[in-house]
């Protein structure tokens, strides 16, 4: 199964770049600056705000390359984040541990269509791979044990998501994430605690000069 599931990250990488260097004599090319924060549901109202509801943020650059009047392209973003831990799960199991606060690199690239609404605002949606590199923590320790669970330093999943771009500058969007490899390795002995394949909302705004 993991290998069916990285060789569709493969798939979809192989994808987005094949479309971008075919379209790139004509293309659109734009970078900007894209942040945002996690959130614990996808429930689309004031609530998404709320500060419990934040897991952690990302921050980076961005880079944009659309083939005008059709508007299909690629985005390609380098992002730094920040992720906190939700273990209110290990209380309801009754296994107690701790997991420190993750930091990593995310590296998305998306194919991207962008759709004009009466020529006063654009809708967008985008998918693609994404492979992640941890910097620091992500550890997992279980009560009363010495030992300590680092997690891995490599990760890969796909995401995908929808918004609108205002004033030809600035977009904003909801976005899924769904990683594709395990946090740790296998022989942890923590059966499926270790084993979840996480996934994540988030809201992001990117402002393209």
């Amino acid at each position: 199964m993991k290998k069916n599931y990285m060789g569709l990250v493969k798939g979809l990488a192989v994808a987005c770049l094949i479309f971008i260097g075919a379209t790139q004599a004509n293309a659109q090319l734009r970078f900007g600056l894209k942040g945002g924060f996690d959130v614990s549901n996808n429930r689309i109202n004031k609530d998404i705000l709320n500060a419990h509801n934040r897991l952690g943020f990302q921050i980076g650059g961005t880079m944009e390359l659309m083939a005008p009047i059709v508007g299909w392209g690629g985005e390609l973003s380098v992002l730094y984040g920040h992720q906190q831990y939700d273990v209110k799960d290990s209380k309801e199991s009754g296994t107690n541990y701790s997991l420190s606060d993750y930091n990593y690199l995310r590296v998305p690239l998306n194919l991207k269509k962008k759709f004009s609404i009466m020529g006063l605002f654009g809708v967008f949606i985008q998918a693609g791979p994404y492979a992640e590199f941890k910097l620091s923590g992500g550890d997992l320790k279980p009560e009363n044990l010495d030992t300590q669970y680092k997690s891995k330093s490599f990760g890969a999943g796909i995401n995908a998501g929808a918004g609108v771009e205002l004033l030809n500058h600035l977009e904003l969007g909801m976005y899924y994430r769904k990683a594709l490899t395990d946090n740790y390795s296998d022989n942890t002995g923590w059966g499926n605690i270790l084993k979840k394949k996480p996934d994540n909302w988030s809201v992001n705004l990117t402002y393209f000069f």
